[in-house]
């Protein structure tokens, strides 16, 4: 998961130029191989954003937000969806019995 926040009211308004310019030029078709977005949520009011995206490594995911870097704060948490919480528990649960 993809946590953003800008910093400020200008900031805000500089990334939300960059993001129309992004879109307009093909944005989601560009984006980097081994990269697929889940969901996005924006909150425009505040200027707070999350996004959860299946990508091969941190630098796929830098290689999208990167050019967003210098107007907002950025942090990057692994995450996963039910089905995989759900094995992942069944997981533990077969080791804890095990040992």
């Amino acid at each position: 998961m993809i946590s953003y926040e800008f910093t400020d009211g200008e900031d805000q308004e500089e990334g939300a130029e960059m993001l129309i310019n992004w879109y307009e030029s093909g944005g989601p078709q560009n984006r980097p191989e081994n990269y697929e977005v889940h969901s996005w949520i924006f909150m425009v009011q505040n200027g707070i954003g999350h996004s959860v995206v299946s990508a091969d490594s941190l630098e796929t995911i830098w290689k999208q937000w990167h050019p967003w870097r210098r107007l907002m704060d950025i942090s990057i948490q692994p995450c996963m969806d039910l089905d995989e919480t759900v094995g992942l528990f069944k997981k533990q649960k077969m080791n804890t019995r095990i040992v």
